[in-house]
């Protein structure tokens, strides 16, 4: 299923039918957020849609995006054409379109938050977040537009702390205007379509716009409004648009669990004023579990996009690319190739290492094994693993914040590679399972 396929435009709710059996279905009301918490997190990866989930509150819909076959699914490709589609797109840019009409839903003062179920997933967290927020902003220099992934915290009636990751393009545009002595205005869109979530979970070149790559992912072109007295883009297919400004001369504290089930760390981040909430008729919330295979979908399959595209960029024959789930979708990755010379899977692990600069191990397979599944990559250590000169070392690299075992203050770290392929000049075929 994808816009380009159907004349109107693609909501939250349109994706219950093509998931189908996928969707569990809560009509419980609840009075704690734990208790919604710990269901989102027990029925991972299944999509699960609260129609209720608290009194006055709007429903609600977790694990949306969380395996690659439900996003093949809701993007319309065959299994396995993902990787094809992503990689095309940034070829084949779209620019946005202008609908005429304008928002075609509520706006509202800042009150209408109350209605919103954001919740608190983890007794660590610094408060109530949402997690499935994209703030789109423009640079004051260049006028490009960026629109990114950021989590808010709640603070009070219309004001959130958003977490800025230091050096990214969003920081960036902030810190300019922040030389300029001016806030930011943004808005924010909450309950987006696949094309453009995904769009905004992926780094790309600043000079490429994220609205023109998810008009790409979708097939034609990104259907935008501008609100009154804003001159940023707003796609209409958005459950909820914030309209504000982020202050430069204040900040709050927040922390909140991290991808990989750690508490974040305390920062001081700036504060978001919301002005108006924008809102479709019957809006569904989409919470994405901090943690949960959809926040590692999200977050990992871009980084694993572009560890792929730079092996065939280098010949390598890639079968699979996997950032494993235990290490949050991030630290750990995973690689299955053809492998044409003894040599090429080191070269691999250097390659992997110099794309993803948060990666801390990378273990290479044959191509008879498959990264994504445990029991294969166990097999592989236990068969394939014998040579002391085919496991690598690094000291002192580039690692991730995210790691708490890391030099936190240089972000410096040890990384290690794997290299569990077949060696040449032995009988292979001592190394193949048995097939029935």
């Amino acid at each position: 299923m994808s816009r380009g396929e159907q004349n109107q435009m693609v909501r939250i709710r349109d994706y219950l039918k093509p998931l189908d059996e996928e969707v569990l279905i809560d009509s419980s009301q609840y009075s704690d957020s734990s208790v919604v918490s710990k269901k989102i997190r027990g029925s991972d990866p299944r999509s699960i849609l609260f129609t209720r989930p608290f009194k006055g509150k709007d429903p609600l819909i977790a694990n949306l995006y969380s395996t690659r076959s439900k996003i093949e699914k809701l993007m319309g490709v065959e299994e396995e054409g993902l990787f094809k589609r992503v990689t095309e797109a940034k070829r084949l840019l779209v620019k946005p379109a202008v609908r005429e009409g304008g928002w075609d839903g509520e706006e509202s003062d800042p009150e209408r938050l109350s209605r919103i179920p954001v919740l608190k997933y983890y007794v660590e967290d610094a408060g109530s977040y949402v997690t499935s927020s994209i703030i789109v902003a423009k640079d004051p220099e260049d006028k490009v537009v960026n629109m990114s992934v950021h989590r808010l915290l709640h603070l009070n009636s219309n004001r959130f702390a958003v977490r800025m990751v230091e050096g990214r393009h969003l920081h960036q545009i902030f810190l300019k205007h922040k030389a300029l002595g001016r806030d930011m205005r943004i808005v924010v869109l909450i309950g987006t379509p696949i094309h453009i979530i995904l769009s905004a979970s992926t780094q790309l070149p600043k000079e490429v716009s994220e609205m023109e790559y998810a008009g790409a992912l979708d097939g034609r072109p990104l259907a935008i409004t501008y609100l009154d007295g804003f001159d940023l883009p707003v796609p209409l297919e958005s459950e909820y648009v914030f309209k504000g400004r982020i202050r430069i001369d204040l900040t709050a504290r927040e922390w909140m669990t991290d991808i990989l089930c750690l508490p974040d760390k305390p920062r001081d981040q700036p504060i978001l004023e919301v002005e108006k909430v924008y809102s479709k008729e019957n809006p569904v919330y989409h919470a994405i579990l901090p943690g949960g295979l959809e926040h590692k979908m999200l977050m990992g399959y871009p980084a694993e996009v572009k560890i792929r595209e730079k092996l065939v960029e280098n010949n390598v024959n890639v079968k699979d690319v996997w950032l494993s789930s235990g290490a949050g979708g991030w630290l750990h990755c995973f690689i299955s190739i053809s492998k044409k010379r003894e040599e090429e899977p080191y070269n691999v692990i250097r390659l992997v290492m110099e794309t993803h600069r948060s990666v801390k191990g990378v273990v290479v397979f044959d191509d008879d094994i498959d990264p994504r599944s445990y029991e294969d990559v166990d097999f592989a250590l236990a068969t394939r693993f014998q040579d002391k000169g085919k496991f690598y070392f690094f000291e002192k690299m580039r690692g991730s914040s995210l790691d708490p075992s890391s030099d936190q203050e240089n972000l410096l770290t040890s990384k290690w590679g794997l290299d569990l392929t077949i060696p040449a000049g032995v009988d292979r075929k001592r190394f193949l399972r048995s097939s029935m």
